[in-house]
């Protein structure tokens, strides 16, 4: 009777947690939550460079000085803008920071099992929003980072664990979670253009 407590409490605090700054698990199931594999994708970032033979809008300006490498420094600041972000539960504060094709996937773990959704940016919109709406302790906080930058300086993958504390009914359920994305300089700033979100429920 303890094991279906203590499931019954898992299944519920993945319900109300959904997501945090770790991705909802519940709400994801209401749009585009189709259980499916995640195989491994290899992402590779051309130059930005202008093409040979691209037509210049104007021949007497000189040519658009390359987009500045991408550091440790701008990756510390983007972390910084979504911490904030996500604190403030400002949905647009982050996806600003966010591709507009963005490949983002979220991974659901019930027990021994997992279950992943694909999410457009504007499916991810709705997620973040109604994730927002959920109660917290607003004690958001970013542990263990990693980042590699690509040799190039071009592209860079980012990981790191959180931790959040969501409140219900005069209880609190801790959620933990991991996430890892890929940024590249667009437009002369670092734009996130993958992102992978892991939700394991609470760590109770």
């Amino acid at each position: 009777m303890s094991d279906q407590h203590s499931s019954k409490g898992s299944a519920l605090t993945l319900t109300i947690g959904l997501g945090l700054v770790i991705v909802i698990i519940g709400i994801g199931y209401l749009f585009l939550f189709n259980p499916q594999s995640f195989s491994t994708q290899t992402f590779s970032f051309s130059s930005s460079a202008t093409p040979p033979g691209a037509a210049s809008p104007n021949l007497s300006l000189k040519p658009s000085e390359p987009e500045p490498p991408l550091t440790r420094a701008s990756i510390d600041l983007l972390l910084n803008h979504l911490d904030q972000a996500i604190k403030q539960k400002d949905v647009d504060g982050i996806l600003r920071h966010i591709a507009p094709d963005v490949t983002i996937t979220i991974h659901m773990r019930q027990g021994a099992h997992q279950q992943s959704a694909l999410l457009t940016r504007e499916e991810y919109r709705k997620t973040l929003t109604m994730e927002f709406t959920f109660p917290s302790a607003n004690d958001f906080t970013r542990v263990n980072t990693t980042v590699s930058l690509a040799p190039d300086e071009r592209s860079a993958k980012v990981s790191y664990k959180s931790t959040q504390t969501l409140l219900q009914s005069n209880r609190e359920f801790k959620i933990e979670g991991e996430e890892t994305f890929v940024v590249r300089m667009l437009g002369n700033k670092p734009t996130i253009v993958s992102l992978e979100k892991v939700v394991p429920g609470d760590s109770m």
